[in-house]
């Protein structure tokens, strides 16, 4: 029996990970949408396969594009997941308990806890601090705020309360550093023009702070030190993304003050 609920995804190029996640909904989601943004591989025949409706969309940045698969969605409650990420089993039986009986009204949503889930159980990737995120929420409560080249993809609660759900959402990040890297030029870039878009001024001294800063954040406080090498190599590689759109859009910065005087000159 499908559940009046409708899930969403946004993708591109995602055929290696997508099908994992779409297996653990196809069953009982009533419906599936999947916004993509011009996948070359066989992501949108994948999800057509598995009973997803598909829709191109001109990538826009992640609340964007969020914001749109969810106003597509037919039912009001939806669930926000992402092509690396599973839903546990045990998350799976607690969210059909939920819709066996009537939601409360003055329900906004449930958290859930959000926690790495290494590509392979030999893989030294495997440590890293859990947290609980808002995917599962009724839309006339709660909503993606749409702004361009945002990546700020939380749905912010309007009225109502959140209360937590059991299970885990398996984040499956993890393919390679290669393509880790590639994933993060492209959101320090996406970051770099919403700062610059904002009018965010980014300081030399904040500038100077943010790699060491950001690197003590992933290796301790987020536990990569327990993952050896990989896990130190990981936090270089997210701790350069966080600088590089600080980077990127004083760059931005500079090359309009460029502009604007050499503009002035003439």
């Amino acid at each position: 029996m499908k559940l009046p609920l409708s899930v969403y995804y946004i993708t591109l190029n995602e055929e290696e990970r997508l099908p994992e996640s779409l297996e653990k909904v196809k069953d009982w989601a009533d419906e599936i949408i999947v916004v993509d943004s011009g996948s070359t591989d066989r992501t949108c025949e994948l999800a057509e396969a598995a009973g997803a409706r598909v829709v191109y969309r001109e990538w826009e940045g992640f609340a964007s594009q969020k914001a749109y698969a969810s106003s597509l969605c037919a039912n009001d409650w939806v669930l926000d997941l992402d092509a690396d990420e599973v839903l546990s089993d045990t998350l799976v039986r607690n969210i059909k308990q939920l819709f066996s009986k009537p939601i409360y009204p003055d329900i906004a949503g449930y958290r859930m806890r959000w926690v790495l889930s290494s590509p392979n159980p030999r893989h030294p990737f495997r440590h890293d601090k859990s947290k609980k995120i808002l995917r599962l929420y009724n839309r006339k409560r709660a909503a993606i705020h749409a702004e361009k080249h945002s990546n700020d993809d939380r749905p912010r609660v309007h009225t109502g309360s959140v209360l937590e759900l059991k299970g885990d959402v398996l984040h499956r990040t993890l393919i390679s550093l290669e393509q880790m890297e590639r994933k993060y030029i492209q959101l320090s870039s996406e970051q770099a023009r919403f700062l610059y878009e904002k009018g965010r001024r980014i300081s030399t001294p904040r500038l100077m702070v943010e790699f060491p800063l950001k690197f003590l954040k992933y290796y301790l406080i987020h536990r990569q030190v327990l993952n050896g090498w990989f896990g130190f190599s990981v936090s270089v590689v997210a701790a350069n993304r966080n600088f590089m759109r600080l980077a990127k859009a004083r760059e931005l910065q500079m090359l309009e003050g460029i502009s604007r005087s050499g503009g002035e000159e003439q």
